[in-house]
This record gives structure tokens, sequence and C-alpha cells, in this order.
């Protein structure tokens, strides 16, 4: 088959880490668990990837070994090869699962501290900037980053055999998503901070172009920059008429096109496109956007082997 048509990276269901962050503090992070509302979102996720699939595709999965990915994966399978509501053609026995430690969440050091500490780490982080503060005892994202990069030379390389499937899905974290399209399309430092993440069981869809075979990121990624933009924008509270957004014209796209050059290094071939309650996000996010003022990669190739899932 050679190279696949999609390449869809889905974030896990939400955990019971994302719901009450303390577990951190006895669980350890590769044993958090999907919640039963983290096991809907992943079922959910396998009927929408039912439908984006042409009946002749062939599928490849790479999962974090993270046991919330692992359960995520294992939702969007059932879902994928069920019999209801109609038999899927996608029977479970022809898709190939593979359990890929380079894709796991960043490194936070074992067991996290009280929530205390940990708030004067995020906060420290935001000043510091996210890419390259390294958590204690854990990883940074430009640690990540190295990882990553080896994944996704080995990934590439197998793109090169006949077998290869159509579709190939990776299922892993919020930061590592970010880390992923930082590698592929060359953003720089300054984009990667301002990037917001991703929701849970999100599909970021990159398309293969038949014309320069190049993939194209199907998604308009979320940024801090555009939040804070938005919420600047002028309301009239008398008016029931929002007050109309200015996207279309010539200046706006310019500004924008710009904005979107100066944010990702030179020379760039591809020019397109962990939790933290809503009051702390916003707050980081300035921060965040403070540093993305400034002005501002290979691991030996690893064989990943099929694993059942559990």
């Amino acid at each position: 088959m050679g190279k696949p048509r999609l390449i869809i990276l889905i974030r896990h269901a939400q955990s019971e880490g994302n719901k009450n962050r303390e577990i951190h503090q006895t669980v350890p992070d590769h044993r958090v668990k999907l919640t039963s509302e983290g096991w809907k979102q992943a079922e959910a996720a396998g009927l929408k990837l039912r439908s984006l699939l042409r009946p002749d595709d062939t599928l490849h999965f790479f999962t974090s070994p993270y046991r919330r990915t692992r359960e995520t994966t294992e939702g969007i399978l059932n879902a994928l090869t069920s019999s209801t509501p109609t038999p899927s053609p996608f029977p479970r026995d022809t898709i190939k699962v593979y359990e890929e430690p380079r894709l796991r969440e960043q490194d936070f050091g074992n067991f996290q501290p009280g929530s205390q500490e940990m708030a004067r780490m995020w906060a420290e982080r935001a000043e510091y900037g996210h890419f390259f503060y390294r958590i204690p005892n854990g990883e940074s994202a430009a640690d990540a980053y190295d990882r990553v990069s080896g994944f996704n030379d080995t990934l590439w390389r197998s793109f090169g055999e006949d077998d290869f499937a159509s579709v190939c899905v990776l299922v892993t974290h919020g930061l590592m998503t970010r880390v992923f399209l930082m590698k592929w399309y060359h953003f720089s430092v300054e984009y990667f901070e301002d990037l917001r993440n991703v929701d849970h069981c999100e599909f970021v869809v990159m398309k293969r172009s038949q014309g320069n075979q190049k993939y194209i990121l199907q998604n308009e990624l979320r940024t801090w920059s555009q939040m804070r933009k938005e919420r600047s924008e002028p309301k009239d509270p008398e008016s029931p008429i929002p007050v109309r957004k200015k996207w279309a014209g010539f200046q706006d796209r310019f500004e924008t096109e710009i904005g979107r050059r100066q944010a990702r290094r030179q020379n760039t071939a591809d020019m397109f496109l962990d939790d933290l309650n809503v009051v702390q996000q916003d707050e980081q996010g300035d921060a965040i956007g403070q540093n993305a003022k400034l002005q501002g990669t290979m691991t030996s190739m690893y064989v990943s082997t099929p694993i059942p899932l559990p």
C-alpha cells in the first residue's frame, strides 16, 4: 500500500486524572484509567472513525502504553468493529495494533506532589516556557520531542512497506499530539507554546495530497493568542446582534499569514498547521503568550510488535 492516505491522531478519552488531579499523588500516571464518561467518548470516537473510512480501507493503530490510551483504543475498536447498527466492514482480526512507548505522556516525575506544589510548578512552567521547562525528576517537552522524532523517522520508513495500511491511527496524549505536529510540520518553539491543548478524543487529521504526496493538516489548531483576540473584541451589551468578525478581508488574511510565517521556522517545506482548570489555563495562556513574543533531532530505530489489547 505504501503511504497511508490518512494519519489520524486521537487524544485519549477522559481519565480519572482529568477529573481529579490529586489521584496522581497515589496512582502511577501510566496506571490511570478512563472514567465512565471516558469510555463513552472512546466508543463515540470509534463510530466517528467508522464514518470517515472507506469500506476498502485497512488500519494500523499505534498506541501509547499508558492504561488510559490502551482503554481508549479498546473503546474505539469495539465501536469500529461492532455489527451494530450494521455489520462492520472492518473485522477485528484485520486491524493491526502496536504499542509504541515513544508515544507515552510527558514524564511528570513518578508520583506528583500536593496540589499547592503542582500549582507552583505550573506557574513556573508558564513563566519559563512550556517547551524547555523540565519537570523535576521528569521531562521537558523538548525531551518528549526527541523521542517523538525517533518515532516519526520509524513511521516514515514503515511507509515504504507494501502492506502498510491506508489509514494510520495514533492514540496518544494532548502534549504529545502537539509535539508530533511540531516535529512533522517544523513548528517553531513560539508557535508550539501558543497552541492550546486538543480535546479528549478529538481527531487531528493529516490527509495525503494527491499531487505532491505531502500531508496536509485538516484541522485549524486553536491558539492562546487567538482566544485572547476573540475575548478582546468589542461587544455591545445593548444590541442583540453580535459583532461581526472580520475573517474575509484581505488585510486580515495578510496579517494572519504573516503571523504564521513569523511563528514557524525558516525553510519550512510544509506550511499550513496537561490539564488545568479554566482559570489556570487562562493564566498560563497569558504567560505563554508573553513568552511567544521572544525570538526564537533523532533516536535509533525501534520496531514495535503487535500486541493484543486486554
